[in-house]
């Protein structure tokens, strides 16, 4: 998925969550957010673009 729908699923699984009744519910949806928040994070890039020496 591209960083912008991985983005919109993100927002529509937190405010799913905050409408949530239960807790298991909320607690299932919390952590399917934060595995996309990782997913997003692993697309940036790990090394600098400048590189000194």
């Amino acid at each position: 998925m591209t960083k912008t729908k991985l983005n919109m699923e993100y927002e529509k699984i937190i405010l799913e969550a905050q409408k949530a009744e239960g807790r298991r519910e909320t607690i299932t949806l919390l952590k399917k957010a934060r595995s996309i928040r990782k997913e997003m994070q692993l697309d940036e890039i790990e090394y600098p673009l400048v590189h000194n020496g």
